[in-house]
């Protein structure tokens, strides 16, 4: 039995086919062995499930990257409102960063870019955005809270759903949602409150998702955890970045912590997507000094929750 890089993850080189099993235990690790792909698990119920016939994700497919920048790019327009610009760069080339990896590529499209004053990029509509956002975006279901507008594009992807019936959007600057207005058509789904999501009213959310942190994770994080869900009741919760900060978790300190259930099953989904993509030699784990700190932190938080 080898332990894995991906930290919740421990994979078995010689393998056939991957069985998961989860018991109704607070804090449980089954590793299955036997020519299989050890899957180590935090969960809830019993159940075995063989995920070879798993239906492929398309978060890492090149083409699924290739044709969200395109739609975009023909809805979001350059220009500029108060302290904000909406930019397009010439493309991509080098070393570019997905969401987990980062490889050598070439991306001959306009990519679109929100800047604040001082050239300090808010949001840019990247494969790190497109692939990092895929998993909140299939979550979302009934009433779903997002806090941070950016250019659009998750809410515009989350009301495209069927099973979701309404968005909830906190955005704190109104050139933001300024610009967001110049670019989509008004749409029932979705309401666009110019509000510090800290001072909301109180709602009830089937899904809530924070996507402030320009691509960083700090300990903040965990504060505005435990801010949202004291304000709201909240179903399930997530946010940018959460299944590549779970999934760079060293084994020994993660097992100790209460994963809540959504993240554990949307961070094997991001594991089992980059697999299926050929993309794990590429994989590219968060300092683990970094990860190591805020997990102490969401310990303490979850474990009272």
């Amino acid at each position: 039995m080898a332990r894995g890089f991906l930290g919740i993850y421990c994979k078995i080189i010689t393998s056939y086919k991957r069985v998961e099993i989860s018991i109704n235990c607070k804090y449980n690790i089954y590793y299955v062995q036997h020519n299989i792909k050890c899957i180590m698990v935090l969960g809830i119920n019993l159940k075995y499930k063989n995920r070879k016939g798993l239906l492929r994700l398309k978060p890492f497919d090149r083409d699924y990257v290739l044709n969200k920048i395109k739609e975009y790019n023909r809805k979001i327009r350059p220009r500029k409102i108060g302290d904000f610009e909406i930019k397009k760069l010439d493309g991509l080339q080098g070393i570019v960063q997905g969401y987990l990896y980062e490889k050598k590529d070439r991306i001959n499209l306009k990519i679109a870019e929100l800047v604040h004053e001082y050239n300090h990029i808010w949001m840019r509509l990247t494969p790190v955005e497109i692939e990092g956002s895929y998993f909140a975006i299939e979550r979302a279901k009934g009433k779903v809270g997002v806090v941070g507008l950016g250019l659009g594009y998750v809410v515009q992807e989350m009301a495209k759903k069927e099973d979701v019936e309404e968005i909830i959007v906190y955005e704190v600057s109104k050139d933001v949602i300024d610009l967001y207005n110049r670019n989509f058509k008004e749409n029932s789904k979705i309401k666009v409150i110019n509000i510090d999501a800290f001072k909301a009213e109180a709602e009830e959310f089937d899904f809530f998702y924070a996507d402030i942190y320009e691509y960083k994770i700090t300990s903040k994080i965990v504060e505005d955890y435990e801010a949202f869900n004291e304000l709201h009741k909240i179903e399930e919760y997530s946010f940018f970045g959460m299944e590549h900060f779970l999934l760079s978790c060293s084994y020994e300190e993660i097992v100790w912590v209460y994963i809540p259930e959504n993240w554990m099953e949307m961070a094997r989904e991001a594991y089992d997507a980059l697999e299926q993509s050929d993309l794990l030699e590429y994989y590219n784990p968060l300092d683990k000094e970094i990860v190591s700190s805020v997990l102490q932190k969401f310990k303490i938080v979850l474990d009272r929750m």
